[in-house]
């Protein structure tokens, strides 16, 4: 329960509502917010709806068609008046701010005068008069811009927030809605996300000139620390039966009033951490191996022929994506709800075997309902068939309910084969299992961490005009693709030799260390010649530049060491026009889409992928558009592993036979799908495809 006595909630129309009790239709004409409708419409908001979970008296005063200048100014003296009869612990105020291009103005005409608010995007509306029409069409036309509705959007947050944190007053911000001038309604970017880009966008002149370069770092804190992570819309999504008249149906107005709850909870809710769940993958101490002692098959050997040991459970920064806390064990209360998370081994089947060596503390928790076990393979994507099982047989002998349970993995195929294995089995306690994409949502890291190489960090935007600009002025040094896989694997080994043997070098900018293990290549007799393979090797390695150079030796971080995960310099995406990747899995029934396809997209390029049979059509369930316009994709759907190989085989070679000039005309043709599929990267919610999964629904 929300242990308040009285919340305050402001907002617009999806707050207050704009649904009319179909009885009183013909005597309001239309006034949503008469006191007479109150008792049909207030029950049926996300404010209504959150009495379920809360002894407080709630109060609605928003006030449908609102502007965030009418919704600061109702706030403020409400809580004013509030202070009088409550203690500022026992009140809890829950702000929707509204579109921000919104404006009030005080309308005085003769006897009549209000505030009026005013829509930008509605200025030809019924109800207007006529010099009040007059007035907004000559605002909208040269005072209407981003610049005055954000400046001003981001002050009321401020203000509203001192005002409250000054009171010592807890508040919960959200945002309802984005209508831009473009998308209007339609729009589906969060407006933070918009304006983390401002620096990029306006330039640190601008942003000073328009008072706004202190201000705008400030309002990011803010967001981080008292903003709900989604807006509404983009929590309730763009299904249509969310949706009545352009407004939240009272089915997702309960939605919202449930994520607010959580949301409130999730402030109190701690991951912990212990000896097991701080071991590093990579350098875990003599102590924590101690604990896999009579597991001898953590001693293993990579690909590249060194040793590795690695516990089955280790550290995740998880609770960073999640926005959650984090304390160590010893300040966990025998009464208090927490989260426990924990990376799995890359053998996920065999850390599933072994739950047992949790400890005790997170297996009682689990078992009374107090701790959530989010095990994190985000960043592999196996092969699901033989995980699943062994982690249901696990649970089910240690007494744990599966549902207390949540595996997150980079398998975009996981959350879909086990919901085929739940059903075939009717289980009614199941596991969550999360397919998330980790890598689109690493690319964020790779824009802003401070701990990129230099080269590295990725555009903080794109833009695909100034992309084709650059090829254009470049063209004789711009390559046709550009190949960067860094393991060796057998299908990597296999496309190096088709480039050889083709002599297709002239076309592609590569990164190619070592040549992997050889294998038997009895597909490819043709590229597989010992003639082949003696040239291919006496080449190698192909260091595409310094930093690849520098990037050899065993496994590790920093100057004679081999990091697998380094990234590239940026600007080989900007003189080539095509990716060619090779997928992490491709011949498992995986789906695990890696660094190498994504940040190849968000940098502007098309990709051509080896990846598992329908990994394409994957991507489109997930939005993402793609190239068959320009070239065979059929490929996808070739069942064997190695005459899909050959189908790209046939793609890429028909793509090298074309002209610097036909392949800048056709990334000029793809332009709206590059910008397109970029956009849709920078914009992927975190928080609706995996944090507000995991806090959902309490403990």
């Amino acid at each position: 329960m929300i242990d308040k006595r009285v919340i305050l909630t402001e907002g617009d129309s999806w707050t207050a509502g704009d649904i009319i009790d179909p009885k009183l239709e013909s005597k309001l004409g239309g006034f949503v917010n008469h006191p007479d409708n109150d008792q049909y419409r207030l029950p049926r908001v996300w404010p209504g709806k959150l009495s379920k979970y809360t002894g407080a008296t709630i109060i609605n005063t928003s006030v449908a068609g609102s502007s965030n200048d009418g919704i600061l100014r109702r706030t403020i003296n409400k809580v004013l008046e509030l202070e009088k009869s409550y203690k500022i612990k026992d009140i809890l105020v829950v702000v929707g701010f509204t579109s921000p291009e919104r404006k009030d103005f005080f309308y005085k005409n003769g006897s009549t005068s209000a505030w009026d608010t005013m829509y930008p995007l509605d200025i030809e509306a019924d109800h207007l008069s006529p010099d009040r029409k007059l007035f907004y069409k000559e605002y909208a036309k040269i005072y209407w811009n981003e610049e005055e509705y954000i400046s001003r959007y981001i002050q009321s947050v401020l203000l509203l927030h001192s005002f409250l944190e000054n009171k010592g007053i807890q508040h919960i911000f959200f945002n309802a809605f984005y209508e831009t001038q473009v998308d209007g309604l339609l729009n589906n970017k969060p407006i933070e996300n918009e304006l983390n880009r401002l620096q990029v966008k306006y330039g640190e002149g601008k942003l000073e000139h328009l008072e706004l370069n202190n201000t705008l770092i400030d309002y990011l804190r803010v967001h981080q620390e008292v903003f709900v992570n989604t807006s509404f819309k983009s929590y309730i999504g763009d299904n249509p039966d969310a949706y009545e008249q352009y407004h939240p149906t009272e089915d997702s107005h309960s939605i919202w009033a449930k994520l607010i709850r959580d949301f409130y909870y999730s402030k109190y809710t701690y991951c912990i951490t212990d000896n097991v769940n701080t071991a590093t993958l990579h350098a875990p101490s003599k102590e924590q191996l101690e604990l896999y002692k009579h597991i001898p098959e953590i001693n293993e050997v990579d690909n590249r022929g060194f040793p590795i040991c690695r516990p089955l459970f280790s550290t995740s920064d998880m609770h960073c994506t999640l926005g959650l806390r984090q304390k160590p064990v010893s300040e966990l209360k025998s009464s208090e709800s927490f989260l426990y998370i924990t990376l799995l081994h890359h053998d996920n089947n065999l850390a599933f075997k072994h739950i047992d060596l949790l400890p005790e503390y997170v297996l009682q928790g689990a078992r009374e309902h107090k701790c959530k076990i989010i095990f994190d393979n985000s960043l592999e994507g196996h092969d699901v068939e033989e995980i699943i099982p062994t982690l249901y047989e696990s649970l089910n002998k240690l007494n744990i309910p599966a549902h207390q349970v949540y595996y997150v993995t980079n398998n975009l195929y996981a959350e879909r084969h086990h919901q085929e294995y739940v059903a075939n089995l009717v289980i009614d306690n199941y596991v969550n299992v999360i397919s998330f994409m980790y890598n689109v949502s690493d690319v964020k890291r790779l824009i802003y961490s401070k701990n990129i190489v230099q080269g590295g960090r990725l555009p903080q935007m794109v833009d695909i005009d100034k992309l084709i600009k650059f090829k254009t002025e470049n063209l004789n040094g711009t390559s046709t693709f550009l190949k960067v896989n860094r393991t060796g694997r057998a299908e990597r080994n296999l496309f190096m030799l088709f480039i050889n043997k083709h002599n297709l070098y002239h076309k592609f900018k590569i990164s190619f260390p070592e040549y992997g293990e050889q294998h038997s290549y009895t597909h490819f007799p043709d590229i597989t010649s010992e003639e082949n393979i003696e040239s291919l090797l006496s080449k190698i390695p192909f260091d595409i530049d310094q930093t690849d150079k520098d990037n050899h030796g065993p496994p590790g971080y920093g100057q004679g060491k081999f990091d697998a995960d380094l990234p590239f310099q940026i600007k080989h995406y900007d003189s080539t026009f095509v990716s060619i990747v090779m997928c992490a899995f491709p011949h498992e029934n995986a789906c695990h889409l890696h660094s190498s396809t994504f940040n190849p997209i968000y940098c502007g390029h098309p990709v051509i992928q080896y990846g598992p049979v329908g990994h394409i059509a994957e991507m489109k369930k997930r939005g993402f558009k793609t190239f068959d316009k320009w070239w065979d994709e059929s490929y996808d759907k070739v069942e064997d592993d190695w005459e899909r190989l050959k189908a790209i085989f046939d793609v890429v070679e028909t793509l090298s036979k074309k002209s610097p000039d036909e392949m800048l005309k056709m990334y000029i043709d793809m332009k709206d799908i590059l910008q397109y599929n970029s956009d849709l990267i920078y914009y992927y919610h975190v928080n609706n495809n995996l944090t507000n999964r995991i806090i959902t629904n309490g403990l």
